[in-house]
C-alpha cells in the first residue's frame, strides 16, 4: 500500500483489489465499516485514508499521530 496508483477515493471494485480481498468480501464486510461518499447517483467511493485506518484497527495498530498518518508507509 502507499503506491501512488491507489487513487485517494475508491470504488468498491478498486477498495476491494486495494485490501487484496473478493468486491463481495468489501461490500458485505468492509463497507458496511466505512463511511461512503456519494459521488452520484449510484455511484459510491470510499476514501483511502479511512480504509487505512479500517485495516490499522483490524491489525491492531494505533495510527500515528506524527508525520505520515498512515504506519503502512513506514
Amino acid at each position: 500500500m502507499g503506491d501512488a496508483r491507489w487513487p485517494q477515493l475508491m470504488r468498491a471494485d478498486t477498495a476491494a483489489e486495494y485490501l487484496d480481498v473478493s468486491k463481495t468480501t468489501f461490500l458485505t464486510t468492509i463497507a458496511r465499516e466505512l463511511q461512503s461518499v456519494r459521488i452520484s447517483a449510484g455511484v459510491v467511493g470510499y476514501l483511502r485514508p479511512e480504509i487505512d485506518e479500517w485495516l490499522d484497527r483490524k491489525a491492531g495498530r494505533a495510527p500515528s499521530s506524527a508525520g505520515d498518518p498512515n504506519p503502512w508507509h513506514q
